[in-house]
């Protein structure tokens, strides 16, 4: 669910930058910037975050959970974004978007590792993971060219769908996920 996201910004947000918004070309390297660089805070934050949450005494499922939960749903603000009428308001809530994908990033790449029965499974786990993460942004990239080909067709109905898999992301992460520590050794073969 966090490639749905992730994916808008990777390849329809200059546009929606350009044709929603109104941005130069100019205006779209100054300001179109701004929700990536938010992502390099919110990728070291949530790691610290999660591992200062350990440290302190909680489980490492609790302190991931809570950290994936909380950048999930923060990040569905770019579901709002396209609701706004002031541009700065709406670039605002894409790089709160931004940061908060980043912080959920950090800390789902960290499940991977704890979830793992062995290290070598650590790179399955994390192929089959990435695998299925990528197939959703194709899926959000190529519905969101769809939808723009209709006649009445704007970014409104494609990040809204973007922001609720947010939120669906969030409630996996609480609902789904069991324990984000490693299950019992396997028995030798």
């Amino acid at each position: 669910c966090l490639n749905f996201a992730i994916y808008f910004f990777i390849t329809w947000f200059p546009s929606y930058l350009q044709d929603a918004r109104g941005f130069s070309l100019k205006a779209l390297g100054i300001w179109g910037a701004l929700p990536p660089l938010m992502g390099l805070p919110g990728n070291w934050l949530g790691g610290w975050t999660s591992d200062r949450l350990i440290r302190a005494g909680w489980s490492p499922t609790r302190a991931r959970k809570t950290c994936l939960v909380g950048a999930m749903l923060m990040s569905s603000s770019i579901g709002l974004s396209a609701f706004v009428e002031s541009t700065w308001l709406c670039l605002a809530r894409f790089m709160l978007a931004f940061a908060s994908l980043s912080f959920a990033g950090a800390n789902c790449w960290t499940v991977v590792s704890e979830i793992a029965p062995t290290p070598r499974h650590v790179a399955s786990i994390g192929g089959i993971q990435n695998c299925a993460g990528n197939m959703a942004g194709i899926i959000l990239t190529t519905f969101t060219g769809v939808v723009l080909t209709l006649p009445s067709g704007s970014f409104l109905i494609p990040l809204a769908v973007a922001g609720a898999m947010c939120v669906v992301g969030a409630l996996s992460y609480l609902f789904i996920l069991d324990k984000g520590e490693p299950p019992p050794p396997l028995p030798p073969r």
